[in-house]
């Protein structure tokens, strides 16, 4: 085969492969663009159980110390007196805190009432410069704000760390404890604190 044989040859390949090279890209732009699909919405994950909740035999009186509302109003547990509490400490920067708040904050709207009060006591030294906003943006509707930023409430509840929940008696004595966190939705929980609630003088 001579010289312009061959340079036939190859122009015909080149032309014939470059015809279905066009074909495929022109399917392939025709083709509708397919819709991602949709995010499938998932349910708040509930906080990781780190902590026991210690039921106390013997009860002591709460401390009696001094916390604040949103507005500086001064307020102590025994405030409360009449009401079983579930008293907990937390601060915005301690990410267990925050992830067991929801459980609260959904304790609170189940529970609340004339017998039950959930009081969220934030120990942020900045105070409700920090704290009000906190709680307004991750939308807690049933907890309002409290603060102790002098830790004082800490050091005579002989608290070793963040978060940590005292349950309170309807005559004010520390029934329970926890050091960690819980889901304050579980059945259990909510079933021990109706059973205070239920008890009489």
């Amino acid at each position: 085969m001579n010289q312009p044989q061959n340079r036939r040859t190859l122009i015909a390949g080149a032309a014939a492969a470059a015809a279905v090279l066009i074909t495929a890209l022109s399917m392939l732009a025709s083709r509708e663009p397919t819709a991602p699909k949709a995010a499938v919405a998932s349910a708040p994950a509930k906080p990781a159980s780190t902590g026991t909740m210690v039921w106390h035999e013997i009860r002591d009186p709460a401390p009696a110390t001094e916390f604040q509302d949103a507005a500086g109003t001064a307020a102590t547990l025994q405030a409360f007196t009449g009401k079983v509490l579930v008293v907990n400490f937390w601060a915005t920067w301690c990410a267990p805190c925050v992830e067991e708040l929801p459980t609260l904050d959904a304790l609170q709207a189940q529970l609340g009432g004339d017998g039950f009060r959930v009081l969220a006591i934030a120990q942020d030294r900045e105070g409700a410069r920090v704290v009000s906003p906190f709680v307004e943006k991750n939308g807690y509707k049933s907890l309002p704000v409290y603060l102790e930023p002098q830790a004082r409430f800490a050091r005579d509840a002989k608290l070793r760390g963040l978060p940590t929940t005292l349950i309170v008696d309807r005559q004010g004595h520390e029934a329970g404890r926890l050091e960690g966190t819980i889901d304050w939705t579980n059945t259990e929980i909510v079933g021990r604190l109706k059973a205070l609630m239920a008890e009489t003088d």
